[in-house]
């Protein structure tokens, strides 16, 4: 971290989190529909119909867009809920709510202190445009505001290299000068290095809240002069 000049974010898992688990918020939701179904059968069949997914998009080079993300979702709602794919709209809708997703206690001051340090700071996510519409609604995240890179918007997905490369130049930095944070190692670690950039495993032993960056930043910049 000592030569990052810019800090970008993952967002789900690492900023933001979902107040249920995901594949809970999808029992339930079926559940209003009629369909009761246990915990790990709905897990398991999530997990499978991801892996599908992403398959998929490897195939196709990580090329994305709205079109396609709207389609991968509604994939993995039928796959995860065969006997109930009309519950659909109101899976989509419900993660575009701001009250679906959560945000660390610590994050918001982490964030800000980070700011004063002279970091640049932003979002790489392979979300899609309702992030747009969340990240308004969650004060803590407003110094990454200005900075959201999002897939489905810039037409890459992690770990496309394409990705990373829109992540470095709206940072304005060389691509290793970015140090990028998340919690998928393939998508975001080893994505992220194979485009040159610097990479930290969240939720690994050294780095498991946002604030664990404060202690990393002092140690290897502690004599630093301020970035501009």
């Amino acid at each position: 971290m000592m030569q990052a000049r810019a800090i970008y974010f993952d967002a789900v898992g690492t900023l933001i989190h979902p107040v249920e688990p995901v594949a809970e918020s999808y029992r339930r939701i079926a559940a209003t529909h009629g369909l009761l179904l246990d915990l790990p059968t709905v897990a398991t069949r999530m997990k499978a119909a991801y892996a599908r997914q992403e398959q998929i998009d490897q195939a196709a080079g990580w090329r994305t867009d709205e079109a396609r993300e709207l389609d991968r979702w509604q994939s993995i709602v039928r796959d995860t809920l065969p006997e109930a794919p009309h519950c659909f709209p109101d899976l989509w809708h419900y993660f575009s709510q701001p009250t679906a997703w959560s945000v660390d206690n610590d994050c918001g001051e982490s964030l800000r202190s980070l700011a004063r340090a002279g970091f640049v700071l932003g979002i790489a996510s392979n979300f899609d445009e309702r992030l747009a519409g969340i990240l308004p609604h969650l004060p803590a995240l407003a110094p990454l505001a200005e900075r959201c890179v999002i897939s489905s918007l810039v037409g890459w997905r992690k770990p496309g290299a394409g990705f990373f490369e829109i992540v470095a130049r709206q940072a304005q930095c060389e691509p290793g000068e970015v140090l990028f944070v998340g919690d998928d190692f393939r998508n975001d670690v080893e994505g992220s290095r194979a485009a040159g950039m610097q990479a930290v495993f969240f939720g690994s032993g050294s780095l498991s809240r946002i604030s664990d960056l404060l202690v990393m930043a002092a140690v290897s910049d502690h004599n630093a002069s301020p970035r501009n």
